[in-house]
């Protein structure tokens, strides 16, 4: 069990420098969803919603690395 929680922390962890490209790929599939509020609302806060979700995929992998460790010892 250990060993799929360290490789989702790790496959987290290469997400975090994709953020940009993630959130950019979220706004595309919005406009041709044709929610254009909510695209225009992710652009005005585009640094914002990296920052968010760089900062959410550490902290999900930082806890699936400390799991993955306490599984371990057991």
């Amino acid at each position: 069990m250990s060993a799929i929680l360290y490789a989702l922390a790790v496959l987290l962890l290469i997400l975090i420098p994709l953020a940009p490209k993630l959130i950019r790929l979220r706004i595309r599939i919005l406009r041709w969803l044709h929610w254009n509020w909510a695209a225009n609302l992710l652009e005005k806060h585009f640094d914002g919603w990296v920052w968010f979700l760089r900062v959410f995929l550490f902290v999900i992998a930082a806890m699936l690395l400390y799991f993955g460790w306490a599984d371990l010892g057991d």
